[in-house]
C-alpha cells in the first residue's frame, strides 16, 4: 500500500497545522502565565477528552513508535475548560514521549472514579526522573531536554490548580515516571 503524493501531501499538511495549533496556544498561554485567565466550563466524558488529546499528539506518537494502553473507567464526566486541559494532558502526554525509547515506549493512561473525583494517571515506561529534577518539574524554566523552555508543565500545573485540581508526580530514574491528576466529577 503506497501512499500516493496527494495523500501525503495531506498527511503533512495536517502535522504541519495540528503542531502550528499547538505553538500557537503555547506561546498564548507564556504571554499570559502569570495570569489567572478565565475558564469556559463544559461537560465533557474524560475520557473523550483523553482520545482527543492524544489525537493531537498522534504524529509523535507515531513517529516514536509508543504503545498506547488505555484503562478508561465506563463514564466519568468532568466540568472543565476542554482546550486549556487538552493543552495540559497534551504537555504530560509529550513529555512522556519523548522520556521513552523509540519503538519501546509504552504509554498507559487509567481513568478511575474516586469519591466524587475522577483520577487520570498517566504513566510512561521512560528514562524517570531524580529526586532533584522531580523536586523541579512545576517550576517555570527548568527543564531537562536540549531544546525545551521549562513551561509546559509549569503551565500544566496551572491550568490544573485552576480547575480546583491537583497534580502529583512519582518517578524513579531508569523505571518510568506517573502522573496523577485529580479532577471533581461533574
Amino acid at each position: 500500500d503506497i501512499a500516493t503524493p496527494d495523500e501525503n501531501m495531506t498527511y503533512l499538511f495536517d502535522v504541519i497545522d495540528r503542531n502550528s495549533n499547538r505553538i500557537n496556544k503555547l506561546i498564548s498561554d507564556l504571554l499570559h502565565s502569570t495570569k489567572f485567565s478565565e475558564l469556559n466550563f463544559s461537560r465533557l466524558a474524560v475520557n473523550n477528552l483523553l482520545d482527543e488529546t492524544l489525537a493531537m499528539a498522534k504524529d509523535r506518537i507515531d513517529l516514536n513508535k509508543v504503545q498506547i494502553k488505555k484503562e478508561y473507567f465506563t463514564k466519568i464526566e468532568i466540568n472543565i475548560d476542554v482546550e486549556k486541559m487538552k493543552i495540559a494532558f497534551l504537555n504530560v502526554i509529550i513529555n512522556a514521549i519523548e522520556a521513552m525509547e523509540p519503538e519501546r515506549g509504552i504509554l498507559l493512561i487509567t481513568t478511575q472514579k474516586e469519591g466524587s473525583n475522577c483520577i487520570i494517571t498517566i504513566q510512561d515506561n521512560g528514562s524517570g526522573m531524580d529526586e532533584v529534577s522531580l523536586s523541579k518539574l512545576f517550576e517555570p524554566y527548568f527543564t531537562n531536554k536540549p531544546n525545551g523552555n521549562g513551561l509546559g508543565l509549569a503551565n500544566t500545573q496551572n491550568i490544573i490548580f485552576n480547575h480546583k485540581g491537583s497534580i502529583h508526580v512519582s518517578s524513579e530514574t531508569g523505571k518510568g515516571t506517573t502522573f496523577k491528576i485529580t479532577l471533581a466529577e461533574a
